[in-house]
């Protein structure tokens, strides 16, 4: 048999009928496709080292895009019957690592810089 994530989604309540709907798969390739084009986008025009001392457009940017991928893993998280058999996808083990990455830089980096008032030390050019 062909392995299909669904087979350990829930069969009722709200976070597995939004998983199942054919439309979360296409808008989330949309936005996986618009986040590579705007990678592109920050790779040439954003010089800074930390999203906290880049300009606006991409602080926004980049704050979304993390917004929409952690929701779509929580989504796709609480979609499971055995929130365990999420271990067993690998997908979604891999798209938690890239999500916990992009937290970590977003948002964490983002805080512990703000709360210790400076980035001395953290150059990354």
């Amino acid at each position: 048999p062909q392995y299909n994530v669904t087979n350990y989604y829930s069969t009722e309540g709200l976070f597995q009928a939004i998983a199942r709907h054919p439309n979360f798969e296409t808008v989330t390739l949309v936005i996986i496709l618009l986040n590579a084009m705007w990678i592109g986008v920050d790779t040439e025009f954003n010089h800074a080292s930390l999203v906290i001392d880049a300009s606006p457009p991409f602080q926004v940017a980049e704050n979304a895009f993390c917004a929409y991928f952690a929701a779509e893993l929580f989504t796709r998280f609480m979609a499971f019957a055995s929130k365990l058999n999420c271990l067993r996808d690998r997908w979604f083990v891999f798209d938690s690592v890239l999500v916990l990455l992009m937290v970590v830089e977003v948002w964490v980096l983002t805080f512990v810089v703000a709360a210790s008032g400076s980035a001395v030390g953290l150059d990354f050019n």
